[in-house]
């Protein structure tokens, strides 16, 4: 059973872009949703209250900005 991985995110983040490659490196299929757009940042504000982009939520867990070894811990196998 796949994991669902869904990323909150701002264009031109670059903590977004080094989540995002590290993903897309590791072969891990994710949605990608623009927090510019009303209906997505309601929808991060009814799971967390965190600020600052990306967050990354991965089954149960909830990622808040990107630390490549809290991504590579929850995302080993």
């Amino acid at each position: 059973m796949s994991l669902e991985v869904t990323m909150y995110t701002l264009p031109l983040c670059p903590y977004c872009a080094r989540a995002r490659r590290f993903l897309t490196d590791k072969g891990i299929l994710f949605t990608e949703k623009n927090i510019m757009f009303p209906k997505n940042l309601m929808e991060l504000r009814s799971i967390t209250n965190s600020i600052g982009v990306p967050i990354t939520v991965a089954g149960d867990k909830i990622l808040t900005r990107f630390s490549r070894e809290e991504y590579e811990e929850v995302f080993k196998n």
